[in-house]
């Protein structure tokens, strides 16, 4: 059951830094390419130090073997970040982690993995619940039909980067879980990715300062209002919260089953709408909670060996 220890972990760590992340990316200009260059740098620190304590050996062979997953994941943090811009996190999160779904039909229909009928249950009340969570009919709701239209414009695009975020997060989770039985060791993997990441990081970087000077060039750069010490200790926090989160994420995919492992993680959404209620003040409905209830009830039964 040692998978079960590192999913819950997951769980806490990555809703943490969710409502982290959300506290600043509609504050911060380019806070999309900002949490990028962030999360990149801090992983992939991370990632080398860890890689210089436990005197892993990382080939480019292996680096090049992630690459692909390596920016699906990648790719899928930007669809993440950008949503957030545009839609309560507590609608989004639940939306994208429905992807469990996706990972979990491939890790069984590929892989051959198989679940009995009282977790294969587990996981569906999963998916329905995630997606129920999903669903605010607060969220359109405008004193003008000119605000309501604009609103639900705002609204659809958010829901559009959820809805990519879906289908890149669940295909690379299986790939996640195919690599982690046949290629790589957990560690590789983690350092690999960190490494890969920390090179985006970079261009996202170097993309940041050019847009920057392009912009004073024209004369339409404006220095930021919010406090940027402030946001920039959010984001470093967040980044190192979303660092642990990775290095739980893949110990719990090369402890467990790729099929079980992803609706659990998936869950971290609840923590993510709970903390959002309390510290960003996103209202959820009763109807909400009790779909909470059903999903927390789920998980118990995943972790439990029927």
């Amino acid at each position: 059951m040692t998978w079960v220890v590192f999913a819950a972990l997951t769980v806490i760590l990555w809703g943490t830094s969710e409502t982290i992340f959300k506290s600043v990316s509609n504050n911060e200009k380019d806070s999309v390419l900002k949490l990028i260059s962030y999360n990149g740098l801090v992983l992939g620190i991370c990632s080398l130090i860890y890689m210089l304590i436990t005197k892993t050996e990382i080939s480019f062979e292996m680096i090049l073997t992630y690459l692909p997953v390596s920016l699906i994941f990648i790719t899928s943090m930007f669809c993440t970040y950008a949503a957030m811009r545009y839609v309560k996190v507590s609608i989004t999160s639940p939306i994208q982690n429905s992807a469990c779904a996706l990972s979990s039909i491939l890790c069984i229909l590929v892989l051959g993995q198989e679940v009995n009928v009282i977790h294969a249950i587990a996981i569906i009340a999963i998916i329905i619940g995630l997606v129920l969570i999903s669903i605010n009919k607060d969220e359109n709701n405008c004193e003008n039909e000119e605000k309501q239209t604009k609103s639900r414009k705002v609204f659809l695009i958010g829901i559009g980067f959820a809805l990519m975020y879906w289908v890149l997060d669940g295909f690379g989770s299986f790939m996640d879980e195919n690599l982690l039985e046949e290629t790589l060791t957990a560690d590789q993997l983690f350092i690999s990715y960190g490494l890969i990441y920390m090179s985006v990081a970079i261009l996202a970087g170097i993309a940041l300062q050019v847009i920057k000077y392009i912009k004073k060039q024209k004369g339409t750069y404006e220095e930021e209002i919010v406090p940027s010490k402030i946001f920039r200790a959010k984001k470093l926090f967040g980044a190192l919260v979303e660092t642990s989160g990775q290095f739980t994420y893949t110990y719990a995919y090369f402890f467990g089953d790729g099929s079980i492992v992803a609706p659990f993680i998936a869950s971290y959404c609840i923590v993510t709408m709970l903390f959002s209620r309390i510290f960003l003040k996103e209202k959820l409905s009763i109807r909400q909670y009790i779909l909470i209830g059903i999903i927390l009830i789920s998980l118990i039964t995943l972790s439990v060996e029927i």
